[in-house]
């Protein structure tokens, strides 16, 4: 028997029985059980402490398992789907294949236990198309908080073009600005067209040479244009900033992400501490797969070189903000051929066995806060009044968090008390989950 995956009524009981517990704050793992009710976690307690409800109620056994919040993605591209190199994300590949390729893309997450994201940049209004498909039913995939396109400077970073060169600017991943009324405008017209939030590229990236001159590619007066008129339309605001000076600018200037943050130090860690509002999204695991697949299916060895090059210092940078006590999140930023969709938790286990972090705090990275960082509310805890998100793991996180990454490991994905993978069996003559 399946739990009725479209409509859960506030009347259906959901009852996660014995499973190694993860709570998504931080705290020691332990066994637990979890009774949902309708969309909300009702109560959670010690195994074997919660009775089962007097009304229709299915139940999993999570026994041999491990029980974790629905997972965070805090750098998702929906419409990447295997590109290599930065301009074959606009083109030849066309905006309806980049279209159709979102709506699959989104479920792939979902399945692998992603219930919520923040998609930071797409082409045309795709992420906006995305998420009111999956509002609507019409596709599966995580509660998203979507951008536009890249709002980047003419001549920056993102400008990958000849200017002889003339591409559709509403097909394009970027839009191109220059001055502070260019800025504003833009803005307002993806708040008009339903973003959540304003993603910048502000610096390069690590797999680009290195720029001259100033590492933020916008002016103070433009990166503050930025985030004072997101926050005015009630949007949030990211920046792409790799290096300790971009990271700076981003923060002063008030943006709520602070996307990759490879190489921050000390220093603008003293000033992320003045400006708590700021969160940083670190993403080792699209440079590892750099390292690790690129050589195989013909990444630019150039960039394989600039990554290998940095790759101990990104290392140090997460451990450095974790010692420290920063409340960062991860995000996957999968899509291209090097690191696809479907790879998402990487991110989750290079903290563990590469950074040093304990299972329960790199599991806090992709659940309670990446919420934060992400602006989702009511997600990335199991506890009381928390949204029915979570995800049931074949066997002992703490011991495998590799499991993460194997889909036949993740058995049972529940979106606001939705089963939309898995199975479960009526309360009273419950089996283990796959079984």
């Amino acid at each position: 028997m399946g739990l009725d995956p479209l409509a859960p009524s506030r009347d259906r009981w959901l009852l996660v029985r014995g499973g190694l517990l993860i709570d998504g704050n931080g705290g020691a793992p332990t066994h637990r059980d979890v009774l949902v009710r309708g969309a909300t976690i009702a109560e959670v307690g010690p195994t074997g402490s919660i009775p089962v409800p007097d009304a229709p109620t299915v139940e999993i056994d999570a026994s041999d398992a491990t029980v974790i919040p629905g997972l965070i993605d805090c750098h998702l591209h929906v419409t990447y789907s295997g590109h290599i190199g930065m301009q074959q994300l606009e083109w030849p590949g066309s905006l309806e294949l980049a279209a159709v390729s979102a709506g699959a893309n989104a479920t792939t997450a979902l399945t692998h236990g992603y219930t919520s994201a923040l998609d930071v940049g797409c082409r045309g209004r795709i992420g906006v198309a995305t998420k009111q498909a999956i509002a609507r039913g019409t596709i599966r995939g995580p509660d998203l908080r979507v951008s536009g396109q890249i709002i980047s400077v003419v001549g920056g970073p993102l400008d990958l073009w000849p200017s002889s060169m003339k591409l559709d600017p509403a097909a394009r991943l970027t839009a191109l600005v220059s001055g502070v009324d260019e800025i504003r405008r833009t803005i307002r017209e993806q708040a008009k067209d339903g973003v959540d939030n304003i993603k910048v590229q502000s610096s390069g990236s690590a797999v680009q040479p290195k720029r001259s001159g100033r590492a933020s590619v916008f002016s103070d007066d433009e990166l503050r244009a930025i985030t004072g008129t997101a926050h005015d339309l009630g949007l949030s605001a990211a920046a792409h900033a790799e290096g300790p000076e971009a990271i700076a600018d981003a923060i002063n200037a008030g943006f709520d992400t602070v996307q990759h943050a490879s190489f921050i130090d000390g220093a603008t860690i003293d000033l992320l501490e003045r400006h708590p509002s700021s969160r940083l999204v670190f993403t080792l695991g699209v440079y590892d797969d750099i390292l690790k697949t690129g050589p195989k299916i013909g990444y630019p060895p150039e960039s394989s070189r600039r990554v290998e090059e940095v790759w101990d210092r990104m290392v140090a940078a997460v451990r450095l903000a974790y010692d420290r006590g920063v409340p960062f999140a991860v995000g996957s930023d999968a899509g291209g051929a090097v690191h696809p969709h479907g790879r998402y938790a990487r991110d989750i286990v290079l903290l563990v066995r590469s950074c040093g972090l304990p299972v329960e705090h790199a599991i806090r990275a992709a659940t309670a806060h990446a919420a934060r960082a992400a602006w989702i509310p009511n997600v990335g805890t199991l506890a009381p009044g928390a949204d029915a998100d979570l995800v049931v793991v074949a066997g002992d996180l703490t011991r495998r968090i590799e499991a993460l990454e194997d889909e036949g490991d993740l058995r049972v994905v529940v979106q606001k008390g939705r089963l939309v993978k898995g199975m479960a069996t009526p309360a009273r003559a419950a089996v283990p989950v796959g079984r």
